[in-house]
């Protein structure tokens, strides 16, 4: 009877140790075996992200801003750039669908063609911001940026007045990419303003999305219309494509207004090529779409609109915003 108690008590020993003791030299982390007394938020928030492209400085500020608000509210970013292929963009939500990510924020390539996975992913309890592109479905938490419609008719309204000022008929051209939901927001806004203008002509819309077309669209603009008075670029390349056709043309008398500035462009404005810009705030958008998506993961309702302001930036005030 002690033999057969000594070996059960061994046994059980043996047991103990066991459940102590790590399978993998002490190299398996405890964190893999759940325990209790770790609380379920405390688990790491993870938030997917599909921008529209990082070949364009505006968005690499916009992905700069997120990285920025995720490190200083410690959460993980997974960022896929689709570069403006709306299958890619469709496929990397569904990735990370499968992932289980947290939350999902989304500047959309074309913001009809991501409604399906959107909607899917909302079903899934998955929370989704969007950036930039409003994104037509009830479904969306929020929508974070620029009120595109407004900030078009923002820059007409300030083009409006210089044109009264100077009293003389004008000719506009306009670089744009029609595919762009954003850019035809901005171009509607535009023509809303100018529609009752005396004297304003404008020019059917051209196409321009990267610098090289758009410079080449705006040497054929120049060369069938050699009085053209100005020229509505509605993105950051078409902006430097148009500069740097007038440039090359050595042209003084036309000039440009149009959307989101850059160091080459700040430039221009000093230069008297170019007129005014509205100055959207992207790194501000980055870091307000991380916040909200965090605050969404945690159950807050948010506002379904968040617009973030922009400036209108020309030769008075471009110095406080680029310096030399």
């Amino acid at each position: 009877m002690v033999k057969k108690v000594s070996l059960l008590a061994m046994a059980a020993l043996v047991s103990i140790m066991a459940g102590c003791g790590s399978t993998g030299g002490g190299e398996q982390p405890a964190a893999q075996t759940p325990s209790a007394e770790a609380p379920a938020d405390k688990k790491e928030i993870t938030i997917g992200v599909s921008t529209a492209t990082l070949r364009h400085q505006f968005f690499i500020d916009i992905d700069n801003g997120m990285k920025k608000a995720a490190e200083e509210a410690g959460v993980k970013l997974l960022v896929n750039d689709p570069n403006l292929d709306l299958a890619k963009q469709v496929s990397a939500v569904e990735d990370y669908m499968q992932k289980g990510v947290d939350g999902l924020i989304l500047l959309a390539v074309d913001n009809a063609g991501v409604v399906p996975v959107v909607e899917e992913a909302k079903d899934k309890g998955i929370p989704v911001i969007t950036a930039d592109s409003v994104v037509p479905s009830d479904k969306v938490d929020t929508f974070i940026g620029t009120e595109n419609y407004e900030a078009g008719k923002q820059l007409g309204e300030h083009l409006k007045k210089q044109i009264e000022a100077n009293g003389k008929d004008v000719k506009i051209a306009v670089v744009t990419h029609v595919q762009s939901f954003v850019q035809k927001e901005r171009l509607n806004g535009f023509k809303e303003v100018l529609a009752d203008a005396k004297g304003v002509e404008i020019l059917n819309d051209q196409p321009g999305y990267d610098r090289e077309k758009s410079m080449a669209t705006v040497e054929n603009i120049l060369q069938a219309n050699p009085d053209v008075d100005y020229i509505y670029a509605t993105a950051e390349n078409s902006v430097l494509g148009a500069l740097a056709a007038l440039e090359s043309a050595n042209n003084t008398k036309t000039k440009i207004v149009g959307f989101d500035v850059t160091p080459e462009a700040a430039e221009g404005i000093r230069n008297d090529k170019i007129l005014a810009m509205i100055q959207q705030q992207p790194e501000k958008i980055g870091e307000e779409a991380v916040k909200a998506a965090i605050e969404a993961i945690n159950g807050k309702q948010l506002e379904k609109n968040i617009s973030i302001p922009v400036i209108l930036m020309d030769k008075s005030n471009v110095d406080e915003y680029f310096k030399k």
